[in-house]
Order: structure tokens, then C-alpha cells, then sequence
């Protein structure tokens, strides 16, 4: 018995696109589908994005950029965590892919490549080469001609941060000093900054997968789980480890399929999505079970039955504030283990 479900729609990654495209009318949008497409699965992911007229795609890792080329045969594939340890520049001739230069250390390992991809640590403070040393940047790429030119916004998610503002100030610099190159610092959160963020790409993640980031958006997956076992218990009882939580009613509790073990981030304050009732979570998980207060549906529920831990009603992003994380890329992307 298969106890979990993901579905992927194909059409509202599609209309997703579309509408970042309308959204963004001169800009060029590039998908980012990284960790198996935030979890969902490059085949589920790919090829719709592809009939969408997506001719650019961004991964962090060479065998991510090896199963993307597969599914898109003419598209441009970056890969962002290039030539980093044994890779070596043959590896991305041979499959056709765009290693994106990180490092002083790969750009001095091939001091003769030209037309590369550069990308720039503005204050994201992670990856990229360090940007706040201009002289060393320049002079690493002195008599180099750069093709795209790209960095990362650290707080997009936060429009009145002032360090927007700076990245975008200490990034123009550098574009000025390569005029030919195509441009992209922006990703979905970025892209609603405004225009002046835009530059010639803007590399979509979060927002194709249904993220608030772009208002519009259509939920492009739904995960289900099975009901394990029902149970009424009486005030006072305790669920799961150590007694950790104690009912304070008589309750119905539902133990869903679903645990820490297998990627959901659901915690106390989520829910699960069952029959248009949300019903909340009562306790952490264990390994491979969620404790649900399903007491709402007690006329109608039943063991192996189908609860959706994330879908289009209850969103990965709602999901995601109620679990005290960031966005619903954040819920999605723990997929890629799943």
C-alpha cells in the first residue's frame, strides 16, 4: 500500500510561467530547478516549463544539469556550483551545460576561457566571488569576456531592507563594466522590487511553484497521506513520546502516514486538508507519524483515507507561516528526499 501521493500540475506550472512572463514583460524568465525541482521532480517539472517556452533553466549541481539537458535538449542550462572540487570545464563541454564561474580559484584554473558565466557575491554572503573587492575582482577578470553576469538578492523577501539597495547599487557598478553581458539579479521575490531589478533575466523559483511571491499563482503540487489509525481519547490522555501532549477534551486523533522522516515540515499550529476541513496538528511528529486532531470529522472520516498535507486550499505557503519557515518553497524543496 503506497501511503503517500504527490501530484504535480503540469498547467499551473505553465500558467505560472506565463503569467511571471506577462508579469515581466521585457525580461527574459529562466527557471531554477534545483534539488529535483524544489522537490517535485525534474520529469514533472521540466517538460511543461519547456512546452511553456522556457528556454532557460538553473541548477547548483552537475548531475541535476546532466537529468535537465535530458528533458530539455535545446535550452540553456546553468549550473550555479560549478567547477568547485574535481569537476573539470570538460565535464560541462561534454553535456552541453553553462558552468557559472564562483570562484578566483576556477577563474585562475582556466585563465584562457572566455564567454563564461560570473557569479558575484553582492551580500548574499554564501557563494559567489566576493564582490566588495573590486580591484581583485576585475583584475581575476581582466581581458575575460563575460557572457552573464549574475548575483543574489539575501533579503528580496523583505522590500523595505535597505540592503536591497545596495546589492542592486554595488551590481550595477559591475554591469557597467561589462555591457555586453546579459544581466540577472533577481530572483521571484526580486522580480516585485521593481523594474530597475529586472536587468535582462530573472531566474524563477518560488514563484512557479506557486509562491504568493507573484500574486496569481496556481499551487503546482498537492501531497497526500493515508490515515494510519483513528481514536477516541479522553481529556487528560497523552499522545506520542514522553507525554509530551496532553488532551485537554475528548478528541478524535488521527495518525496520518506522515512524519519527520519522511520531509514534511508540519509542526503544532499546521494543518492537513481534509474534505474542505482543516484539521490541526496536534503534536510533532515522529519518524513516520502526524498526530491530527480530527475530531471536526468524526461523521466522516475513516482509516485509509486520504488527508492532503499541502495542496491548493492549504498552500505550501500557508503551510509554511503556520510552520514558522519562510516561503512554500522552503516546504517543497524537503521533497527532494521524498
Amino acid at each position: 500500500m503506497s501511503v503517500f501521493k504527490l501530484t504535480v500540475f503540469p498547467e499551473n506550472l505553465k500558467h505560472n510561467f506565463l503569467l511571471m512572463q506577462k508579469t515581466c514583460p521585457t525580461t527574459e524568465i529562466a527557471a531554477v530547478v534545483k534539488a529535483n525541482a524544489y522537490g517535485l521532480g525534474f520529469d514533472n517539472v521540466v517538460p511543461p516549463l519547456v512546452r511553456a517556452g522556457c528556454k532557460t533553466f538553473f541548477v547548483n549541481r552537475l548531475n541535476e544539469g546532466e537529468k535537465v539537458r535530458r528533458l530539455a535538449p535545446d535550452a540553456a542550462v546553468f549550473v550555479l556550483d560549478a567547477l568547485i572540487g574535481s569537476d573539470t570545464l570538460q565535464d560541462y563541454k561534454n553535456l552541453n551545460l553553462t558552468p557559472v564561474f564562483s570562484t578566483k580559484e576556477a577563474l585562475n584554473r582556466y585563465p584562457k576561457e572566455q564567454n563564461i558565466a560570473v557569479r558575484l557575491d553582492t551580500g548574499f554572503n554564501l557563494a559567489g566571488i566576493n564582490a566588495f573587492d573590486s580591484p581583485s575582482v576585475l583584475h581575476a577578470l581582466k581581458g575575460r569576456s563575460v557572457s552573464f553576469l549574475m548575483s543574489h538578492l539575501s533579503c528580496a523577501e523583505r522590500p523595505d531592507n535597505p540592503k536591497n539597495k545596495e546589492q542592486l547599487a554595488l551590481f550595477t557598478k559591475y554591469a557597467a563594466q561589462f555591457p555586453t553581458a546579459k544581466k540577472s539579479l533577481a530572483a521571484s521575490f526580486g522580480a516585485a522590487l521593481g523594474k530597475e531589478y529586472h536587468f535582462d533575466m530573472i531566474r524563477a523559483g518560488a514563484a512557479l511553484y506557486g509562491s504568493t511571491a507573484l500574486p496569481g499563482t496556481r499551487s503546482a503540487a498537492a501531497l497526500t497521506a493515508k490515515i494510519g489509525w483513528l481514536r477516541w481519547f479522553s481529556a487528560g490522555e497523552s499522545i506520542g513520546y514522553n507525554d509530551s501532549f496532553v488532551l485537554q477534551k475528548r478528541t478524535l486523533v488521527a495518525s496520518v502516514l506522515a512524519g519527520s522522516g519522511d520531509g514534511i515540515v508540519h509542526k503544532p499550529g499546521c494543518f492537513v486538508h481534509f474534505k474542505n476541513t482543516l484539521l490541526p496538528v496536534l503534536a510533532p511528529p515522529t519518524t513516520n507519524y502526524l498526530p491530527v486532531d480530527a475530531t471536526a470529522a468524526a461523521d466522516c472520516i475513516h482509516i485509509a483515507d486520504e488527508v492532503n498535507l499541502f495542496d491548493a486550499f492549504y498552500t505550501p505557503d500557508k503551510l509554511a507561516l503556520d510552520a514558522g519557515m519562510e516561503v512554500g518553497a522552503d516546504v517543497l524543496i524537503r521533497l527532494n528526499s521524498f
